[in-house]
């Protein structure tokens, strides 16, 4: 397949009717067409809503999506105090002129809704993901939240607790801080410098007043763009949307300018500390618009310097010269402003005692900066710019599984460049590039004197982690030239319309057939998928294994033999292997589980049999070289380390340990124990390879454009000689009785956060298993779950994240409760935790209840089965389970069969005993700990606390 025929592939398209044809049939005082295709509706409404329907008959799910052109920097008077943000956790779900946010939460209950809201720069975005049949539901309710939101005074008092929750996390997210700094160092005068939450201070100073009215200025219909994507009839949505909007005016929208940012000559640098585990470094140079001059030939040298193994970055840097544990390469660009290069890091621990964090961040500093002088000088080889091509147009191809991914790439497509199918015009701009055009953007842009440095480095001892304030340096933003902006949809509208006259598209069928299930004479199962949704394809090879196949105190064996198996084969070294993948756009990779051990790998359709050739030797002939494994330990090692950086990471540690004790392999993630990693050798994992996969224990699926027979044969052909059974085949561990207590820990991150664990419970074949799972969603679907009302839905806010869920696999696992609050507050939530679990054993649970939560377990199963990847893992899975359901209608009975009495048996069976772990920056009384995990008399369990 050659580059020039991807971008004609990307979205399956029928002929499209010409915009003026279009419009002429159209009911002119309702709306205007501006695109019509068989797959596709646009139109605009006479107050200038734009309304997109894409029909993807893939699943049966659709996503509903409300974008509204009203992020942190279009926030004016109140840049940096967040209300922006606030209006989102407001408007979603609440209130409105027309149903309560009880009444509301019961049709998202009813209808099984994934639903939330996230707040950008630049847009604020809502959604609500449900199966097909609940479209007009979906639609009316979003529908209702921009238009006629009351913005009560008590959900404003009770989200502005949880906000304030959602800061304390947000600080305990090496990712988040890391990105905080960046846009105050990137800007100077911009509102792009300040965090879309904003400063707490200034945050705590909105008042409901200031929020209903900057929601009456910004919630205008001009200013709103609706996206309805899956399985649907686009008619039918526009006429509802044109329904509900027709006699809604158009409002005049503020005018706003920007100060045009200053040029930054002279390097700037800010440098911070959090609790992680080493050095995180940012290098970045001040970027272009999107679709600017160069920026289409900054994506590219991303991808040559710093996307994928092959990489310059990661070659050199890491493999070569020791210097890094990771390194990535991105451009980053805005419709509204230049944006910027930019190259992460984590610094490993080179040259030992004899170098301080400094001088190992110095040395990557003039590492990167060296290589980018070489890309100035030079151009890229012809082979770089072809893998680069290949591996930015693969991904394209590749983007368009999901109906959700769909809806929200129209949309910002259609905000940002006025073209639903800007793919294919960025698809196109990629091919064109030449190696000059990568050079000339590398001396445009990655000029030393003008570089951004942020170090956010670990906390020095005794040092308590700073929190993020205004700068001190403001700068009037009205003495720079300003640049206007117009939010109205006027300007969208006209830009569709002319990049849209007259564009076709040719059709490509969609075919999704059944799954096929063959077993070769070995004892291999081989399931495969036929499905035409894009022209790529999935492929995944499962064994039993994992942690449960390490020895108690040996953990780490497993993922460290995983990761060498990319690291060089009987014919490819790591880096041939690597370039070879690149080359075809195909992605690879080998991984441990909890329960297995799996190599997965994607390509286009035209290359699946060389790239599954390329995963059977990975697979099958490692080689296991030793300088491989003297470059690849260090970061396994970094990554044992680098889990406790974030809150939760954190938390699932001190908890495995917690619940397990030292006689079970889940007491420890994955990745291992140090210990076991620092003492392992590359000829022990050669030796502990051999014989690990058998074809009695393997499972391989193939899901994607592909026919079966032709699959089935060649699997065979590379796996057909695999032994039935492991030369040594381990025993699943028995399962623990964890004693119930509380333990607390303490954190240098400054929050609190908790997470209850009950078992043990069941593993995943089961018969108690749909009816556990409907448990959970009772508990915990946001945000109608018991957990989530009880936390965060009535009375005051204590927590921002909160989840219920059920851990398990081939053997028992447990159930937990998990969230993130404050040291004062923690007794009260874990006690109203544990009323929601009482609940759940002797309370009443009503029929809505249940439907509620059936529907969010179902939805939830759909939308986990519409990519060639996902829908290739769960029926590897299944199968390595023991499940016969390749379509899960199985699953799906059994939720149905599940009523109340069920759902309380479970409850009690499980949910008894508990293993509660606390990570706090604060001391929380531990008397008050232990009285909310005891049964109060007065604590009624017929509703939530």
């Amino acid at each position: 397949m050659t580059h020039r025929i991807l971008p004609a592939i990307l979205l399956a398209a029928l002929p499209v009717a010409s915009a003026a044809a279009a419009a002429a049939t159209a009911p002119e005082t309702e709306y205007r067409i501006v695109q019509q295709r068989e797959d596709r509706l646009i139109v605009e409404l006479p107050n200038r809503l734009i309304i997109v329907a894409q029909e993807i008959p893939t699943a049966p799910v659709v996503s509903a999506q409300a974008w509204v052109r009203t992020g942190s920097i279009y926030e004016q008077e109140f840049v940096g105090a967040g209300i922006s943000h606030y209006l989102e956790h407001l408007a979603s779900g609440g209130t409105t002129s027309t149903r309560s946010e009880a009444e509301s939460n019961a049709i998202l209950g009813r209808i099984g809704a994934r639903t939330n809201a996230a707040t950008g720069l630049d847009n604020v975005r809502y959604f609500i993901n449900t199966t097909a049949e609940h479209t007009a539901e979906a639609v009316d309710l979003l529908a209702d939240w921009m238009a006629h939101s009351e913005l009560g005074a008590d959900e404003v008092a009770r989200e502005r607790d949880v906000i304030q929750e959602e800061f304390r996390m947000g600080e305990g997210d090496p990712g988040r801080l890391l990105w905080r700094y960046t846009q105050q160092a990137r800007y100077s005068a911009h509102p792009a410098r300040h965090p879309t939450i904003g400063y707490i201070d200034e945050f705590l100073d909105i008042t409901r007043d200031d929020i209903v009215a900057f929601y009456h200025r910004m919630y205008v219909p001009n200013n709103l763009v609706f996206v309805v994507a899956g399985d649907i009839d686009k008619q039918a949505v526009v006429d509802q949307l044109t329904a509900i909007w027709k006699d809604q005016p158009a409002r005049e929208l503020p005018e706003l300018s920007f100060p045009v940012e200053p040029v930054i000559d002279e390097p700037r640098s800010i440098t911070t500390h959090a609790d992680v585990s080493r050095p995180r470094v940012r290098l970045a140079f001040p970027g272009t618009r999107l679709a600017g001059e160069h920026d289409y030939a900054l994506d590219l040298l991303a991808t040559v310097l710093g996307r994928g193994e092959a990489s310059v970055l990661v070659r050199e840097l890491r493999d070569e010269r020791g210097y890094v544990n990771s390194i990535s390469a991105y451009n980053l660009s805005f419709d509204w402003g230049e944006g910027f290069f930019g190259v992460d890091a984590e610094i490993r621990g080179f040259g030992g005692e004899s170098l301080t964090d400094d001088e190992r961040i110095e040395t990557v500093r003039e590492g990167v900066l060296d290589t980018l002088t070489r890309l100035r000088d030079e151009p890229v080889t012809d082979e770089q710019l072809a893998r680069a091509k290949r591996q930015t147009l693969a991904s394209i191809v590749q983007a368009n599984q999901t109906v959700e991914g769909v809806a929200s790439r129209l949309a910002r497509d259609i905000i940002a460049m006025n073209d639903p199918d800007y793919l294919d015009r960025y698809a196109e701009a990629i091919d064109a590039l030449t190696a000059e055009d990568l050079q000339a953007a590398a001396r445009a842009h990655l000029d030393p004197d003008r570089l951004i440095s942020v170090m956010l480095k670990p906390l020095e001892a005794e040092q308590a982690q700073p929190g993020l304030a205004r700068p001190d340096d403001e700068i009037d933003a009205a003495a720079f030239e300003q640049e206007a902006i117009t939010l109205d949809n006027r300007e969208t509208i006209a830009g569709l319309r002319a990049n849209l006259a007259g564009r076709e598209h040719d059709a490509r069928p969609i075919e999704v057939d059944p799954l096929v299930r063959y077993e070769l004479d070995n004892g291999l199962r081989v399931l495969v998928q036929r499905s035409t949704v894009v022209p790529a394809v999935s492929m995944q090879l499962f064994f039993k294994g994992g942690l449960l196949s390490e020895e108690p105190g040996r953990e780490g064996r497993e993922n460290a033999m995983a990761a060498m198996m990319m690291r060089g084969s009987a014919n490819h070294t790591a880096q041939e292997l690597a370039e070879r993948l690149a080359s075809l756009g195909a992605q690879m990779g080998v991984s441990a589980g909890n329960n297995t051990t799996y190599a997965q790998a994607s390509a286009l359709t035209d290359d699946w049999r060389e790239v599954l050739g390329l995963l059977t030797e990975v697979v099958r002939e490692p080689t296991f070289p030793e300088d491989e494994w003297q470059r690849l330990q260090p970061r396994l090692l970094a990554a044992i380390e680098r889990q406790a950086d974030s809150w939760y990471g954190e938390l699932s540690l001190r908890f495995r340990e917690a619940y397990y004790g030292d006689d079970h392999p889940w007491s420890q993630s994955a990745l291992g124990r140090r210990e076991v990693v620092e003492g392992l050798t590359a000829e022990a994992l050669r030796a502990y390879h051999e014989g690990r996969l058998a074809a009695g224990d393997a499972v391989v699926a193939v899901v994607g454009d592909v026919e079966p027979d032709a699959v089935r044969d060649a699997v065979a052909a590379h796996f057909g000689d695999l032994l039935r059974e492991p030369t040594e085949r381990f025993e699943l561990p028995a399962t623990p009785e964890p004693t119930p207590r509380i333990i607390q820990h303490t954190t240098r991150k400054p929050l609190t956060a908790v997470k209850v664990g009950f078992g043990p419970v069941i593993d995943r074949a089961d018969e108690d298993y749909a009816a556990i799972q409907v448990a959970s969603r009772l508990i915990s679907a946001f945000p109608t779950g018991w957990l989530n009302q009880a936390l965060r839905g009535e009375g005051p806010g204590l927590a921002y994240a909160q989840w219920a869920r059920l851990v398990t696999g081939l053997v028992p696992g447990y159930f937990e409760l998990t969230f993130n609050t404050n040291a004062g507050s923690a007794p009260e939530a874990l006690e109203r935790s544990m009323a929601v679990i009482r609940r759940a054993q002797d309370g009443p649970i009503g029929e809505a209840d249940l439907a509620r939560a059936k529907a969010a377990l179902l939805t939830s199963e759909f939308f986990g089965r519409q990519s060639n990847g996902d829908r290739a893992m769960t029926a590897a899975l299944d199968e390595i389970y023991g499940l016969d359901d390749p379509d899960g209608e199985k699953f799906r009975a059994a939720v149905e069969r599940v009523d109340a009495d069920t759902v309380r048996a479970v409850a009690n069976r499980y949910l008894r005993e508990a293993v509660v772990v606390t990570i706090s920056n604060e001391p929380i009384d531990e008397a008050a700990l232990e009285a909310a995990m005891t049964p109060r008399e007065d604590v009624d369990t017929s509703a939530t606390p």
